[in-house]
């Protein structure tokens, strides 16, 4: 459960991380890399939760 709660703390971090960058910067690459992470950590989510 630990490693499960890890990785969603990544996705939210990730997720303000975007926000951050596109609001302050208007940085629009890194914010789509930094949604790009949170996206790939849901997906390693879904898939931890098949297995």
């Amino acid at each position: 459960m630990g490693d499960r709660l890890l990785k969603v703390a990544v996705v939210v971090l990730c997720s303000i991380n975007a926000a951050m960058w596109e609001l302050y910067t208007e940085s629009t690459i890194m914010a789509v890399l930094w949604g790009m992470t949170a996206v790939a950590f849901v997906v390693w989510i879904a898939k931890d939760i098949n297995r």
